[in-house]
């Protein structure tokens, strides 16, 4: 009687040690763990790789209309006086990069065609780059220096808005 008990513990124990545990994250964002395989849908996740030309050039800024004459309240258009116009960064933009950074080639690529000037530093390639990009904050490239403003990663709109607000 005791063999046959302790066969039916040695049993159970091995049964409850050899099951499986999955795992996947829900379309809700819930995370889930069952002892069954996730369904067919969560198995294969699919990953898009992005090329240079999947991406559209940034259009090119367009001020906000004047107020319509319909409107209410135009005094407020009409009294305030005209901001004076800053003159726009007329100095060597800093880029730091990597050959394998898309967005260090979109933003080479973007200023090129702007013809705005510009000097590039690869990270990987030159230990004093690598060194004055760790100096100024950098986490990531691309990291561009537009006078005394800062950005890291690459954005149309935040490189031009650099360029008209430098100092």
């Amino acid at each position: 009687m005791r063999i046959l008990l302790a066969l039916m513990i040695l049993q159970l124990t091995v049964s409850v040690a050899m099951a499986e545990m999955y795992q996947w994250v829900a379309e809700d964002g819930s995370v889930t763990f069952k002892d069954t395989p996730p369904p067919a849908s969560r198995k294969r996740n699919k990953v898009k790789v992005y090329k240079e030309s999947d991406f559209a050039p940034a259009p090119p800024y367009q001020a906000p209309p004047a107020t319509a004459h319909g409107d209410k309240d135009t005094t407020k258009a009409v009294a305030q006086p005209a901001a004076p116009k800053k003159e726009r960064f007329a100095g060597t933009v800093e880029i730091y990069v990597t050959d394998w950074c898309g967005y260090c080639k979109q933003a080479l690529k973007y200023m090129n065609s702007r013809s705005i000037p510009y000097v590039a530093y690869n990270i990987e390639k030159d230990s004093a780059a690598k060194q004055r990009h760790k100096d100024l904050g950098g986490r990531g490239v691309p990291l561009i220096i537009i006078g005394s403003n800062k950005m890291s990663g690459f954005s149309p709109a935040n490189l031009e808005y650099y360029l008209d607000n430098s100092r």
